[in-house]
C-alpha cells in the first residue's frame, strides 16, 4: 500500500459563480493560490475547455511556480441546482496567522465566522457567501 500523496485538486460546484468569485479571489490568493485560470465546463464535467474572462463558468486558482509535481488547484464551477457543501474544506495555515485571518475573513465576505474553542485545535470555521463550509486551521504535529 502506498502513502497518501496529498490532494491534487478540489472542484467545488456552486449555483452562482458570480456570488462567490470575489470571495475566492481574495481567500485563495491569500492562501498562496495566485494563478487564476478560466474554463468552460459542460454539465457533469463531460467536457472542459479553456475560456476567457468574458465567457466562462469555472475558475481555477493554482499555486504558482511549482516544479517537479503537478500544481495543486482549487476550482469553482457554476452548475445549475448545486447546493452548498455540507462537509467542511479545511486549509492549513500558520498558527500565528489566525488572528489576521479572523480580521480579514469578514472583510472578504466570509460569513458565520467562529473560532474553535478547543485550545488543542486552533482554527476558524466560516462559510463562503453561498454557505459552503470552510476552515483555516493550524493543527500541531502529533508527538
Amino acid at each position: 500500500m502506498s502513502a497518501f500523496g496529498g490532494i491534487d485538486h478540489i472542484d467545488l460546484r456552486v449555483p452562482a459563480l458570480g456570488a462567490v468569485e470575489a470571495f475566492y479571489d481574495a481567500f485563495l490568493t491569500r492562501l498562496g493560490l495566485t494563478r487564476k485560470k478560466y474554463s468552460h465546463v459542460a454539465f457533469g464535467g463531460e467536457s472542459w475547455r479553456d475560456a476567457t474572462p468574458d465567457d466562462y463558468n469555472a475558475v481555477e486558482w493554482y499555486e504558482e511556480n511549482v516544479s517537479g509535481r503537478p500544481a495543486p488547484f482549487f476550482g469553482v464551477i457554476e452548475e445549475d441546482g448545486a447546493q452548498p457543501a455540507h462537509g467542511r474544506i479545511a486549509f492549513a495555515v500558520a498558527a500565528a496567522s489566525l488572528d489576521e485571518w479572523a480580521r480579514v475573513l469578514p472583510e472578504i465576505g466570509a460569513r458565520e465566522i467562529e473560532r474553535c474553542e478547543d485550545p488543542s485545535y486552533p482554527a476558524l470555521f466560516f462559510t463562503d457567501p453561498l454557505g459552503t463550509r470552510l476552515e483555516v486551521c493550524a493543527r500541531r504535529s502529533r508527538a
